[in-house]
Order: C-alpha cells, then sequence, then structure tokens
C-alpha cells in the first residue's frame, strides 16, 4: 500500500462538437430561474395521496381473477372509510383556498386540487396526507405514421399467429377492454358504425353531452362494439380551455383539420381500438381480438398529444367499477395505455395506480415509448411491475435500404420516409452537398442548379427534413439522403412541407453521414440505391423503440415485442384507415393477444397472462446495425415478439420474481466473486405429474465465452404436481476478474443505447417438459467495481497534510477525481416524496467543489443518493456571482440535448442572468448509476480570469415531477488558478492499491474551501468522500 505515484493528469472534459446542438431547439431556462429559487409560485395543480388503502390496494392479489373479491358490503364499508377521509381532507383543503379537480377511491385515495404555491406546506400538514405532488401530464407515444410501409389487420393476425385462436373459436368474445386513450369513433365502420362521415360529424356536433338519439345505436352496453366508456377531459384541453368531463368518449378528428376556431389532434385511441378488437358489422374488417368489447374511457386531449394526468387516473379507476355502483366486480379484463412518459420513474402516481390494478387482477398493457435505443429510457408506466410494457418491432414486410458508392462505403441502415416515394429501379447518381454552411439545406438558394440529376446529400438540423427534400427535389436531384446530427439509429420525421414529395428520400445515421461527407472532401462520390439489395425487416427491433432497463430499480423492461405500424381506422373518415406506428400500435397488438388467451383462459389472473405471452414470444429477433443484424438484447425487446399460437397452446407457464416479467438483476457492483438469487416460479395445468428440466442460454456466444457471468436454475429438474405450481431459484455468479473495465465513468456524451449492448449480459431461462418449451429473458449489467476511501480529515504540518486513498478492490483500477471542497449538507430527514407513487423526487446535496482544470473551471457535485442516468430527475443549478457585487451573473445547468427524451446526451447549459443569453460548451461528466455530476466551463465565457475571487451556490432540484428546490449549498467561494490546496487534478489507482497524497496548503483570501472532496470512478458503494484539512 502506498506506492501509487501522486502525479496527477490534468482533466479532459468532452467537448461539444459543431452541429450536436440543434438551434432551432430553445434551451430550457434553468429552473432556479422559471421556478425561483424560494420555489414555485402561484396557481398549482396537485395530487394528494391520502393514508387509508383503497380497495385495489387492499384485497388478496389477482382478486378479480379468482374470485375472491369482498363482499359489496365489504367494499362499501373500505370505499365509506376513503369517502370521509377524502371529504375531511377536501373541507380542510377548502379552507386553504384549494379548490377539488377531481380523485379516485377504487385505483388510489387520491385527490387532486389547485392551490396557491404558498400554501402547499400547510396542505400537506393536514390530517392523513401522505404526499403532495404536481400533477402528472403525458403524452400519447406518437404514431410516427411516417415510419413504415403498412399492413393491414388481418395480415396482423396472421403474422402474430391469432389466427390458430380465432378458427379455434378464440376471438375476445366477453373479454372487457378500456382503451385510456383520445376517444374512440364508434362511427366507424371498423368499429361497427355505419361508416358516414356525416354521422360522425352529427354525432360529434353534440359530443359534450350524453350520447343520444341514433348515435346511441352505437355506443352503450347494446351497441356492436363500443359498449361504453366517459370522457375525463373533454374536447378543450389544453389548448381552448379547462377540463369538462362528459359522458361521450367519442374522438375527435385528426390533424390537420379544423372547425370553427379549433385545430383537432384526435384519432389516436380510434387507431388503438380498431387493432385491439375492431370488427365490422358484416365482419370483413377484425382486429387482434374481433370479439372483444371495448370501451372508450377519454383521458387525452382532442386539440393535442397530451394526456392529463389526473384524466388517467380517474380512467383506472372508472376501469374498476364502469357502471360505478361501488363494487369492483364488474371491472374490465384489460387496460390498454399507449401512452407515457420517457425514463419512467416509480414515483408517478400512474404506475403506482396501474401496479394497484394489476394487484386487483386487472391486466394492463402500455406501450414502452418512442424515445429510441437510448439508455434507461423506457417510459412509466410501463415501468411498473406485473404491467406488460411493449416494445415495438417491425411489419413482416418492411424493408432496410441498402446505400452502395463506388468508393466502398455501404450503408444498410438507411430508413425510407414513407411521405416519400419507394425507389421502383436503380437510382446511381453524383452526391451533392447543400452549399449553405453544413450542408444543411434549410433555403431553396442552398441547392443549385448543379445539384440536377444527383442525390442531394444533406444534413438533419434546423428545418423540416421534409423541406430538405423539397429544396432538393425543386433543383433537379433525383433523390435525397439525410443523416442524422445525433448518434443513434436512423430516425424517421413527420411531413411538413407545402408540396408533396416526389423523389425517394431516406435518412442515415450520423456516423454514415460523415463517411460520405469525408470521402466527398477528396472527390466525387457515386451513390447507388437499388431495390434489389433492400434486406427484409421481418422480426427486427424499430429504431423509435424506446430501451430499458427501467431508471427506477432497474427492472427488466420492456417484457415483449410487437409490430406496431399498421393500418387501422383513422377517425372522422366513416371508412378509411391510415397508417399508425409507434409502440402505440404496438401495445394493442399485445392487448389483443392478452383478450384471446382471457377467452380460452377465464379468469386467469394478470400474472398468468403476462407469463404466457412472455413464454410463447419468438425471441429470435434482431437489430440491424452498420454491419449486419445482432440478436436483439432483452433490455430492448424483453422476452421476443408476440406469438399468441404457442402462448395459448402451453400447459405450463413459467413467471418471473416481479410481476411475473423477465429477470432482471440490474447493475450490481463486483469487487470479486458474487453471488444473488431470485425465484421464478412453474404452473402446471395438466391434469397429471409433469416432469420438467431447466436450462439458461446466452444471447451473445462472447458473453458465455468470457466466463465472466452464469446463470443457472436449481433444480435442474423436477416434478411438477398436476394442477400446481413449483418455485425455482435462478442463481447469478459473476466473476469479476473476468469483467471488461467499466465503461460509463463519463456518459454525458453518451445517448446511444447500444454502448450497453457489450457489457450487459443476458439470455434465456427454459423450462422444458410437457410438451412445452416455454421460456422468460435475463438480463444484467455488472459494474466491475472499484472501492476507493479515504479517511474523513487531515492535517497539515509545515503547510502539508498527507491523505492515503486506498482502493479495496483487488480487481479494478478506481479512476480518482480531486477537487477543493467548498461546501457541505447533511442528509436530509426522509419525507413521502421520492416514495413511489409521490409524484416527487428528493435531490439530496452532500458535498461540492471547484477547480481550475487549464482554461476551463470545473465545479463537482455529490449526493447522498445514486440516479441511473444523469439527465433525470435532478439538475443542478450553480449560480455565479462574477464580482462579488452580491448579484448573480450566470447559472450552469445540466440539461438533456435537444430537450426531453430527444437525445438521452446531458449537455452543461451557461445561462447569462444579465442578457438571457443561453450556451453549452460541454457535456456533463458523471456516470450511469452514480450520484455525482461535474460540470465544466471555459473561465473566460463567464468573464473570470486567473486571480479572481468569485462567489457561487449551488441548488438542487427535481427536474422530472415538481421543479422544485429540494436542496441547497449557498455562499461559497473560489479564486481561479490560486486554490487553497494542491493538487487537483485526476488519477486512477491500481486495484488493491493506495495513492499517497501531499496537499500543499495555502493561504487563499476569501475561498470556502475547507478540504477535498473526491470523486470516485466505478465504485462499488460510495462513489464520493471528503477530506476535511486544518
Amino acid at each position: 500500500m502506498g506506492g501509487a505515484a501522486w502525479a496527477l493528469d490534468a482533466p479532459d472534459p468532452v467537448p461539444i462538437p459543431d452541429g450536436a446542438i440543434d438551434p432551432s431547439i430553445e434551451a430550457p431556462v434553468p429552473l432556479g430561474v422559471s421556478a425561483g429559487l424560494d420555489g414555485v409560485t402561484g396557481t398549482v395543480e396537485v395530487t394528494v395521496r391520502l393514508a387509508e388503502p383503497a380497495i385495489a390496494e387492499s384485497v388478496v392479489d389477482g382478486a378479480l381473477a379468482a374470485g375472491t373479491v369482498p363482499t359489496k358490503a365489504e367494499q362499501k364499508s373500505k370505499r365509506t372509510k376513503v369517502d370521509a377521509q377524502q371529504k375531511s381532507f377536501a373541507k380542510s383543503a377548502k379552507a386553504l383556498g384549494a379548490t377539488e379537480l377531481g380523485s379516485i377511491q377504487l385505483a388510489g385515495n387520491v385527490v387532486a386540487v389547485s392551490i396557491d404555491a404558498a400554501d402547499l406546506d400547510a396542505l400537506a400538514a393536514l390530517d392523513n396526507v401522505i404526499s403532495v405532488t404536481p400533477l402528472g401530464r403525458y403524452e400519447t407515444h406518437s404514431t410516427n405514421a411516417d415510419e413504415v410501409e403498412s399492413g393491414s389487420l388481418a395480415q396482423a393476425i396472421d403474422y402474430v399467429e391469432a389466427g390458430a385462436l380465432h378458427d379455434a373459436g378464440y376471438d375476445g368474445s366477453g373479454v372487457k377492454v378500456a382503451v385510456l386513450d383520445s376517444g374512440i369513433d364508434y362511427t366507424h365502420f371498423n368499429l361497427g358504425g355505419p361508416g358516414d362521415v356525416a354521422f360522425h360529424t352529427a354525432c360529434f356536433a353534440v359530443a359534450n353531452a350524453p350520447v343520444a338519439g341514433d348515435c346511441a345505436d352505437y355506443f352503450g352496453p347494446s351497441a356492436p362494439k363500443v359498449k361504453g366508456g366517459y370522457d375525463f377531459v373533454g374536447d378543450d384541453w389544453p389548448t381552448y380551455g379547462a377540463v369538462k368531463p362528459d359522458a361521450n368518449p367519442l374522438d375527435a378528428p385528426s390533424a390537420p383539420r379544423f372547425s370553427g376556431d379549433k385545430a383537432w389532434d384526435g384519432g389516436h385511441g380510434t387507431h388503438v381500438a380498431d387493432i385491439i378488437g375492431g370488427r365490422s358489422a358484416d365482419e370483413s374488417h377484425q382486429g387482434i381480438a374481433p370479439g372483444a368489447d371495448l370501451y372508450a374511457v377519454k383521458v387525452c386531449s382532442s386539440v393535442s398529444t397530451s394526456c392529463n394526468g389526473v384524466a388517467i387516473l380517474q380512467g383506472m379507476d372508472w376501469s374498476l367499477d364502469p357502471n360505478g355502483d361501488g363494487d369492483i366486480s364488474d371491472a374490465v379484463d384489460i387496460v390498454n395505455m399507449s401512452l407515457g412518459s420517457a425514463y419512467g420513474q416509480d414515483q408517478d402516481d400512474s404506475s403506482f395506480a396501474a401496479a394497484n390494478l394489476v394487484h386487483a387482477g386487472v391486466t394492463v398493457v402500455v406501450s414502452a415509448g418512442n424515445s429510441a435505443d437510448r439508455p434507461f429510457i423506457v417510459g412509466s408506466p410501463s415501468s411498473a411491475p406485473g404491467v406488460i410494457s411493449v416494445a415495438q418491432t417491425a411489419l413482416p414486410d418492411d424493408l432496410q435500404w441498402v446505400i452502395t458508392t463506388d468508393r466502398g462505403i455501404t450503408i444498410n441502415r438507411s430508413v425510407h420516409q414513407s411521405w416519400s416515394p419507394l425507389p421502383t429501379g436503380v437510382i446511381s447518381a453524383d452526391l451533392a452537398r447543400p452549399t449553405d454552411a453544413g450542408g444543411i439545406g434549410c433555403s431553396q438558394g442552398a441547392f443549385p442548379a448543379t445539384m440536377a440529376g444527383k442525390i442531394a446529400l444533406i444534413a438533419r438540423g434546423i428545418c423540416n427534413v421534409s423541406d430538405k427534400a423539397l429544396f432538393a427535389q425543386r433543383a433537379g436531384a433525383i433523390a435525397a439522403i439525410i443523416y442524422n446530427n445525433v448518434a443513434g439509429d436512423a430516425p424517421s420525421f413527420s411531413f411538413g412541407s407545402a408540396e408533396a414529395i416526389s423523389i425517394p428520400t431516406l435518412t442515415i445515421t450520423q456516423a454514415a453521414g460523415t463517411q460520405l461527407v469525408n470521402a466527398l472532401a477528396t472527390g466525387a462520390v457515386v451513390a447507388t440505391i437499388d431495390p434489389a439489395s433492400a434486406i427484409s425487416l421481418a422480426n427486427t427491433m424499430v429504431g423509435t423503440s424506446s430501451r430499458g432497463v427501467t431508471v427506477s430499480e432497474n427492472r427488466a423492461k420492456p417484457d415483449i415485442g410487437a409490430p406496431g405500424a399498421w393500418l387501422s381506422a383513422e377517425t372522422a373518415t366513416g371508412t378509411e384507415e391510415t397508417n399508425f406506428g409507434g409502440t402505440s400500435g404496438a401495445a394493442p397488438v399485445v392487448s389483443g393477444a392478452a383478450a384471446l388467451l382471457l377467452d380460452k383462459f377465464e379468469k386467469a389472473p394478470p400474472a398468468e397472462i403476462k407469463a404466457r405471452l412472455l413464454n410463447g414470444a419468438d425471441n429470435a429477433n434482431t437489430t440491424p446495425t452498420a454491419t449486419g443484424f445482432v440478436t436483439t438484447p432483452i433490455s430492448r425487446i424483453g422476452a421476443g415478439e408476440v406469438r399468441v399460437a404457442p402462448a395459448a397452446a402451453a400447459v405450463s407457464w413459467l413467471a418471473g420474481p416481479e410481476g411475473a416479467g423477465n429477470v432482471g438483476f440490474g447493475i450490481p457492483s463486483v469487487t470479486g466473486l458474487y453471488e444473488t438469487t431470485l425465484e421464478a416460479t412453474l404452473t402446471n395445468t395438466t391434469g397429471k405429474n409433469q416432469k420438467y428440466s431447466f436450462a439458461t442460454t446466452f444471447r451473445d456466444a462472447a458473453d458465455q465465452a468470457s466466463g465472466a457471468v452464469s446463470v443457472t436454475v436449481t433444480p435442474k429438474s423436477a416434478t411438477v404436481p398436476k394442477g400446481k405450481t413449483q418455485k425455482v431459484t435462478v442463481h447469478l455468479k459473476i466473476d469479476g476478474a473476468k469483467l471488461a473495465d467499466w465503461p460509463f465513468n463519463s456518459v454525458g456524451s453518451n445517448g446511444d443505447g447500444t454502448t450497453l449492448n457489450a457489457p450487459e449480459f443476458d439470455g434465456w431461462i427454459t423450462a422444458t417438459g410437457a410438451g412445452d418449451s416455454v421460456k422468460l429473458g435475463w438480463t444484467v449489467l455488472p459494474r466491475k467495481a472499484a472501492e476507493l476511501s479515504a479517511p474523513a480529515s487531515a492535517t497539515a504540518v509545515d503547510g502539508v497534510a498527507t491523505v492515503e486513498i486506498a482502493n479495496a478492490s483487488p480487481i479494478a483500477a478506481g479512476p480518482l477525481s480531486i477537487f477543493g471542497l467548498t461546501g457541505t449538507s447533511p442528509e436530509l430527514p426522509a419525507t413521502g416524496a421520492g416514495a413511489p407513487g409521490s409524484n416527487a423526487a428528493v435531490i439530496d446535496l452532500a458535498a461540492t467543489g471547484v477547480r481550475s482544470a487549464g482554461a476551463n473551471l470545473q465545479f463537482a457535485m455529490a449526493t447522498y443518493e445514486r440516479r441511473t442516468v444523469l439527465t433525470y430527475p435532478a439538475e443542478f443549478d450553480v449560480y455565479i456571482d462574477t464580482n462579488n457585487d452580491g448579484q448573480d451573473d450566470f447559472v450552469l445547468y445540466n440539461a438533456e440535448n435537444g430537450g426531453f427524451g430527444a437525445t438521452g446526451q446531458s449537455i452543461v447549459n451557461v445561462f447569462d442572468l444579465n442578457t438571457g443569453v443561453q450556451s453549452a460548451f460541454f457535456f456533463n461528466i458523471g456516470g450511469f448509476d452514480s450520484s455525482t455530476q461535474v460540470f465544466t466551463v471555459p473561465a473566460a465565457a463567464l468573464g473570470l480570469t486567473a486571480g479572481q475571487t468569485f462567489g457561487f451556490s449551488v441548488y438542487a432540484f427535481d427536474n422530472y415531477f415538481t421543479g422544485n428546490l429540494t436542496d441547497a449549498i449557498e455562499g461559497q467561494s473560489y479564486t481561479l488558478g490560486s486554490p487553497k490546496y494542491t493538487p487537483t487534478g485526476v488519477a486512477t489507482i491500481a486495484a488493491g492499491d493506495a495513492l499517497t497524497l501531499p496537499v500543499s496548503v495555502s493561504n487563499v483570501a476569501g475561498t470556502s474551501e475547507s478540504g477535498l472532496l473526491l470523486l470516485y470512478g466505478s465504485a462499488a458503494e460510495k462513489d464520493w468522500g471528503t477530506v476535511a484539512i486544518d
């Protein structure tokens, strides 16, 4: 010990490259500016969770399916207690000036109110209040109608093997499915309606009143398809007015249609409903489960993509008791929610309520999100345990277009934009770039006459992609290729131009575009697009589908995948169908599949339905890459692509440990040999004892060959009695010495989920017996961990203190980053905030530090809790008073590059408080599953020069739920270029070694430094430490 050299390296922050930030996207204002350092002001809308458990929380698990629902008298007693508690609360809240917005009493005990922010503390102090949190709002998972060339629902039925159940007499009859969405157009031909545009117009004209007259023939208990529902938001919210609930959930026309002064944006729920269980009156058209009864529960806007948080909760509550008599025995069987919020958190109250529905016995299916292959971005409420989270896969006839060149560059991952024509023959021509700065092609003048007959190569950014193609088309280009400006898959884009596009338009990745640009810089490049070389994308991932694992608890999500871009009913058109897509279109495929299973297995609990779907999924799904196809990770696809026939044919089912999902071991820190176990259950539904064997396999042969991870099941075989369940133990063993070094200590620039593919280990667990082979996925992201530590204090002798920093890990080197310690804060007491369902996060600051780094200045923040990603739920605002006049001049703060869910990258924004101008120079420094962040800024950008003393304060905000300030360390100071304690910088301490650091102490006036703040990379436990030096 003590042999490591103490010479330190200079920090090497990652700058933001030119073009990485789209200037057309306005950067968010720091929360300290927008919300105020004293917190939110004015009238706010909040949900208040009360203490008495609601029925869905208090019944036994799966009560609805098992037939163990309490008696009506018992339910009435329970609801009476909840109701009394809510009434008492409402009276007290009203005395504080609160206005009630709505409540739920079955899925949870929650009341929503609006109140002056100044009275929030008093509201939280009322009797029986567990938590007070901001009203959540969500988005429908956009349809991405431009994503692919869609197929018919008849093709969908065949592809997911639903037809076999139809032929056997199982079509979903008697199964009740609630569609929590934008409503349903029950007048559409595909949904049993007359298929007359004028009829929809007449019914929609009175959509704010109960359904009556001829319209009632198609809505209600005796209707052919849509048996009931409710509108919890009305037709004005949020663009034209407040929420106005009514009894008529008829879907509005879709964009870009207008009537009066309203621009409509409906149709989402109609697509979803048709995919789940559409059936025309003549039965010529059918959805996945054409016999299912649909219920239109309108929780999303008619005039935007927004979904109302209270309405979602009320919609789930309604789904437990459609007839409103207080008895949940008439609850629906399935709830579909093609909506959510990226980076799903357990604190989300919609996740809390969805989990309660599953507990009560309702199968809940939710889209995973369309935020692409970005680390940990899968959305809530799909992230809740027990809920079925659905990823999107390609349609069976989708194609991947190949671009070849005469310079040896081949691009296999181009995406056709469906608002442009498909290539019908070979297209081969010189590439040509627009002449404007960066080749972004955002004006007609950037496309000279020499573009005629060529293929335009255009950078993404500033303007609509379809406008770029239009400008190229007008200049005579025969095709357009647009390359991305951020890492990740080639995206699809919506159409936003004044004229139709008549030239094939493809998008490619940033890396592929850079290759072509670099080749053009050295001479002409001929590109060729040949339809004959297009590659089938059947059973492959769609690039926009969100990746797991979850931010909260690192749960294995999504659970399963399904194709989503089917042709389905277009609202207010009578008979027309249009492309749907995204995970919004994938979730209803799985809901339809669940309805077929519930038709065959009446009263099956949600755990069985989920397990059967996962067990029967096709795990041969692959993902396109630049060099070919790879088997898709469990954290993207779950168990595989849905197949209904094997899910229904199995006489056995294998369920995972949490909510019957796949087996997720999270992000364990490994400093040697590591072992843990989880439990799975196997059920034998046959009439005789059955013997089963268990096996595990790896997705990637290289993972198995490494010897670093092993997954086994004990017992290796078991005889399960007839009609009984056998518990088995899934053992995970990790040899940390065989792991690669942890690559995720600085991930601010990393929005690319493929970087997780190699460090993740995953595969399948299979139970074989009784003629079945049923399986689940397993996944783990192990960290080869260091274990650094330092003494809490040191004493300087003759101006030098000695600090020994030891690495107790025998297998992993430990990255070390040293700052001057400028402030500390005690740990906050535990409160209701931060608990599941609380709709709040607490960011608890522990220490802050500063150092000079060449021409840059770096601020370090450490907290008492770890967070999976740098972007959410924490924002840190560093307020800097450059001239010490008592007025702050700049704010540094972290934000996601491009906006919420856009890139997964975390950048450091610099906000000039005097001018309002914002800029960004560096990516944020910090790791996955870390409690530290480091902001880098050029000293010159702050107007600071060497020897200048400045003041600063650090504030921590919940930037996901509340926007609230949760902690602060104020009154700090530092002198640029003259640290009180030296050295600072970065080093690496070898496994089992130590660094003996002589720290020089200088007399620097005006600084708040009191020692060292040490940040530990690849840390097993605590990833920071402080050393007080006197």
